[in-house]
């Protein structure tokens, strides 16, 4: 977007702070409001039980242990999703900085370091 000479930039902090924090993740989204953004850009999803979820896939394999937690509950495309899990089900999963598909490596090395947040109740 060409900038408007006098008007400043219109910050929007796609999923909050996630170059500094996890995305999606509370401390994320306050310190993108502490940084001044003036949106912030959630993605939505739904649980099997018509619960609403900020996260960016529709999947839960590259974000979280749901594949230790659930063994056999991922589809013929060997993927976990959302849709396919209560919100009970969910809050039982570790969320993490996002790995590369099939391997653990960070999808963003370098970005910050992955500390598994605690698994919510």
């Amino acid at each position: 977007m060409p900038d408007i000479p006098g008007k400043p930039p219109i910050v929007i902090a796609h999923r909050g702070a996630s170059a500094y924090l996890p995305e999606h993740s509370l401390p994320s989204k306050a310190l993108a409001y502490g940084m001044g953004a003036d949106y912030l850009e959630q993605d939505i999803v739904i649980s099997r039980d018509g619960e609403l979820l900020v996260l960016h896939d529709l999947i839960l394999d590259h974000v979280s242990d749901v594949a230790m937690k659930f063994p056999g509950r991922q589809r013929a495309d060997g993927h976990f999703y959302c849709i396919d899990f209560d919100l009970r089900e969910i809050r039982t999963l570790r969320f993490t900085e996002r790995v590369k598909p099939g391997t653990q490596g960070l999808r963003y090395a370098g970005r910050f370091p992955v500390r598994p947040a605690a698994s919510r109740s």
